[in-house]
């Protein structure tokens, strides 16, 4: 896991103004000294919202990366052959794509890019929702031709809101998987335990503070106590109590298997972008 870097790109562009585009956006103009952020957004409402923090923000690609020293692609994968042929009319050497596009590998960005810059320089990146509240996690990798430096310097786009993870290319469908997607599944099991919370007679604010609060703590609970997951659900699991009755329910269902084949659907389907 590397430290946040303090190092700050001067002048970035971010194609995309969807929410991830905005948390990162929102999390380097707190910095002390944050680039000079341009924004291509072709929706004039979100235009107007980046405008009044002070943000410039264009509608055209071109004209949003003319100055960029580095350009953030925040966009939709499947957007990504019309955007492409905007950055590719102008791209140059001396500039650096990072990448948020779920299952796009750095080689098919960069062989967008090669019709004007010879070796271009990509770092493909994985972030999540969280970074919107400051606690988001990213996994990172170089392409080909990006070095130490430029890693560096895409890892200080994320590092003010996001923990950094640096993986091989290989394993960048898998951190998709795990953490890209991850909070969907802690989500979707809160609306499970709110519903089944209520189903039992508390008002969904009431269920929400007991399962907010609950899931909360023993997150940190893990985390701060050093102790396996195991030890600690079997610290709570006493022989025939009401714990092990509901744990006899959740483990039936084949608990255990149904996340593996989760995760490996994400992985798969992340492979699949990239040849879409």
């Amino acid at each position: 896991m590397t430290a946040p870097t303090p190092r700050i790109v001067n002048r970035l562009t971010v194609i995309g103004g969807g929410n991830m585009a905005s948390a990162i956006i929102a999390g380097l103009a707190k910095l002390p000294a944050p680039p000079a952020i341009t924004v291509s957004e072709p929706d004039a409402g979100k235009r107007a919202v980046f405008t009044a923090a002070g943000h410039r923000a264009v509608a055209d690609n071109a004209e949003a990366i003319a100055d960029a020293e580095v350009v953030l692609l925040a966009t939709k994968p499947q957007a990504l052959a019309a955007v492409g042929a905007d950055l590719a009319a102008s791209w140059r050497q001396d500039r650096l794509l990072v990448s948020i596009l779920a299952g796009i590998p750095t080689a098919k960005l960069e062989a967008v890019l090669q019709s004007s810059c010879h070796a271009p320089r990509v770092v493909r990146a994985m972030p999540n929702t969280p970074m919107a509240i400051g606690k988001g996690m990213v996994g990172i990798c170089p392409g080909a031709n990006a070095g130490i430096a430029d890693l560096i310097a895409a890892e200080a786009l994320f590092a003010p809101c996001a923990r950094i993870l640096r993986v091989d290319e290989s394993r960048m469908d898998a951190i998709t998987a795990v953490s890209g997607s991850g909070p969907a599944y802690f989500f979707r099991f809160a609306e499970a335990l709110l519903a089944g919370a209520q189903q039992l007679g508390f008002t969904r604010d009431e269920a929400a503070l007991l399962i907010g609060t609950t899931g909360a703590g023993a997150w940190d609970y893990l985390i701060e106590s050093g102790f396996a997951a195991s030890r600690l659900r079997e610290q709570v699991t006493s022989p025939g109590g009401t714990t092990a009755a509901a744990l006899a329910v959740i483990d039936a269902s084949g608990f255990d298997a149904l996340w593996a084949k989760a995760l490996q659907a994400a992985e798969t389907r992340g492979q699949e972008l990239a040849n879409s």
